[in-house]
């Protein structure tokens, strides 16, 4: 049987796993009505402000981070949607008219502190306008968090259950939390939301951060009049934490898993579902290079999944779980040592620096060649990592 990416996720069908997470990319419908054309299975859309007040954004607000000029992921002290209830009412309803088999979550909600007849309020407003779900944004970790909303609400279990069932009585309708990902017992945080009744959990949303500081001015980037704040870190440099909070949320609860946090590739995204995710949300990569990367990645999944013989996407959700282990448990009899292929070895001599200075002194240069001294060799693997030939592999004993 062919495999197919069409899929169902907390009792919804899509397409395909590959959602725009509630950001940038999902600025207003008409945008997400470009990236459906585009192949994109659903979106969240951009975090609905009860009072637009809370939601005047700065100029600018976004800075890459980069190594060279290769750009490793965004900070972003966006705030929540400044359009108002009323036209995302609208324009949500003409969007689920239009593409009616495309999954589509409204993110809720951007308040100061948290105002419960608020959440009752907008989740009844929406309820009638066609949307799949809501996703509760627990994980914003910048402006909304400083307010009282945001991460602030997922890092507490308590406030997690309590946002949670306001919204679950107000609707009959799939709901998400948004979890944050530098909580204590990430799980824990995942149960208490299914406690409360959420459906499925989301993770990750950006990480706080300070991309860099002018050495100048004193001034960290980008700089509003002068100063700046923290800001939400995206993109590739979070994905190993996002990887980890999916593989510990799937390991630990039961719910559905809405895996997000530097997917750019095919292979990203075969690693979040592997790690326990059954949707995936994108935002980063969106924003370098537009809606159209979601057709290598689509085709790259389809392709992986081809090979590996799956016929769909939950023939291998989560086949990564198993082989996450206590650290503890990990056998410390199982040694391995670095060996040279020659002909590969450029002389470099990275290697032997790294080795010297950060790992055992077990490589040295002999002709121009890399050579270890296998009696002092540990077997950490840092030549494996940092040697740009390629030239070292780690080796059983």
């Amino acid at each position: 049987m062919a495999a197919t990416l069409r899929t169902t996720f907390a009792g919804i069908s899509m397409p395909n796993p590959f959602m725009l997470s509630s950001a940038p990319p999902t600025t207003n419908c008409e945008m997400v009505a470009r990236s459906f054309d585009a192949g994109w299975g659903g979106a969240v859309l951009k975090t609905m402000a009860y009072n637009l007040d809370l939601v005047r954004n700065v100029n600018p607000r976004i800075t890459a981070v980069k190594t060279g000029r290769s750009i490793q992921g965004f900070t972003n002290f966006e705030l929540g949607s400044p359009k108002p209830i009323d036209k995302w009412l609208k324009e949500a309803q003409w969007l689920k008219e239009r593409f009616p088999e495309h999954t589509v979550f409204v993110s809720l909600l951007h308040t100061e502190g948290l105002i419960e007849e608020q959440w009752r309020e907008v989740t009844r407003m929406f309820n009638d306008t066609g949307i799949d779900g809501y996703e509760l944004n627990f994980s914003c970790s910048h402006g909304m968090a400083e307010g009282g909303g945001g991460a602030q609400v997922g890092g507490n279990e308590t406030s997690i259950r309590m946002v949670t069932s306001w919204v679950r009585e107000e609707t009959n309708k799939p709901v998400m939390p948004k979890l944050p990902a530098m909580v204590p017992d990430l799980a824990g945080k995942a149960r208490a939301a299914k406690s409360a009744g959420a459906d499925a959990v989301a993770a990750i949303n950006t990480l706080n951060s300070l991309p860099g500081i002018d050495l100048h001015t004193f001034c960290p980037y980008p700089s509003v009049g002068g100063n700046s704040a923290f800001q939400g870190l995206s993109g590739r440099a979070i994905k190993p934490v996002a990887l980890r909070s999916v593989a510990q949320i799937a390991g630990g609860c039961d719910l559905p898993v809405s895996g997000m946090g530097g997917i750019y590739t095919w292979q990203d995204a075969a690693e979040f579902i592997l790690a326990g995710a059954g949707s995936l949300q994108v935002c980063s990569s969106v924003m370098e290079y537009g809606y159209s990367v979601v057709a290598g990645m689509k085709q790259g999944l389809l392709d992986y999944m081809d090979e590996m013989g799956f016929t769909c996407i939950d023939d291998f959700c989560g086949k990564a779980l198993p082989h996450i282990k206590a650290h503890n448990s990990l056998p410390r009899d199982y040694k391995l040592c670095a060996g040279v292929d020659e002909s590969k070895c450029v002389g470099c001599g990275r290697c032997v620096s790294s080795c010297a200075d950060s790992g055992y002194s077990a490589i040295s240069l002999d002709n121009k060649k890399a050579k270890v001294d296998a009696a002092k060799c540990d077997g950490c693997g840092l030549c494996s990592q940092i040697c740009p030939a390629g030239a070292i592999s780690m080796q059983l004993r």
